[in-house]
């Protein structure tokens, strides 16, 4: 897609850092998935329209919080700020730049995952039955009948345990999102169920398999759907391993306000957050 430049009017793509043209910042440049808010304004709106309590969640958009235990953005002249303050109080900075969208992004992918582990470990959580003890009927029935019973019962509660856990792991976001992650100084694609990696020495994209921890923790090392000239590798959809996105992927727009966002907030407990970590 062409933009105009609001310096020199040269339609220039939406996804230019800067404009060849004049070399002027593109201030529509795209950083973030369909539908995702690109300023911390929207961004708030979000988490009102969800009726996020985000105090209770720890999560300060727009304010420069310094207590220990919390994830936050906000502008400081002209750069946006994302933060981390550690349970020890220090602070990891995840992203310092003058990208508004980016930058909020990052911390809008940050709140999505916290949400995400929350429903997963609330929907596979123990659970209890109740009325049901065995050996005790009034109905006269059989030892063997009772026996069959709880057989029955507790097999039949093994499983739904097991179809709960399957769900849960797909809710907690277990498919990466399509587009581009840094991970050990690698740069690497994401699309329909494959991974690809960036050759710098040859100038290609490779296909290639990711070892379990980016698989686990994915979202820690997105950088966006929209290829940047800052990332310093090939334009994946320049190669010949791009598939152009359906309405399936999970940056489709019906992603923005699915269900997926639903929790009782009020409940919200920031001692699952790993506040140790760097993000």
């Amino acid at each position: 897609m062409k933009v105009k430049c609001e310096y020199c009017d040269s339609f220039i793509d939406d996804t230019a850092d800067f404009c060849p043209n004049c070399g002027a910042p593109n201030a529509n440049v795209m950083r973030s998935g369909v539908g995702v808010p690109k300023t911390i304004e929207e961004l708030k709106q979000f988490c009102n329209e969800k009726g996020m309590n985000l105090p209770q969640m720890r999560f300060f958009i727009g304010e420069n919080y310094t207590g220990p235990r919390a994830f936050g953005i906000y502008k400081d002249g002209e750069n946006f700020i994302v933060y981390k303050n550690k349970a020890d109080g220090s602070r990891a900075v995840r992203y310092r730049g003058t990208d508004e969208a980016y930058a909020v992004n990052e911390i809008y992918q940050k709140l999505w995952s916290e949400v995400q582990t929350r429903r997963a470990q609330d929907i596979s959580g123990p659970s209890t039955q109740s009325g049901y003890r065995p050996g005790n009927s009034s109905s006269g029935s059989s030892d063997s009948g009772g026996c069959f019973s709880f057989i029955f019962k507790h097999t039949k509660g093994l499983l739904i345990a097991i179809i709960v856990l399957m769900l849960g792991s797909c809710l907690g976001g277990r498919i990466p999102d399509r587009g581009y992650y840094t991970y050990n100084d690698n740069k690497y694609y994401y699309q329909n169920s494959k991974w690809y990696v960036y050759d710098a020495i040859r100038d290609i994209w490779d296909s290639t398999s990711v070892d379990d921890y980016l698989e686990d923790n994915y979202r820690d090392y997105y950088d966006s759907d929209s290829y940047s000239s800052s990332y310093g590798n090939a334009h994946f959809e320049d190669s010949d391993w791009y598939e152009a996105p359906s309405s399936n992927d999970s940056w489709s727009s019906s992603d923005w306000d699915s269900g997926s966002w639903d929790y009782d907030y009020g409940s919200w407990d920031s001692g699952g957050s790993d506040w140790d970590s760097d993000w």
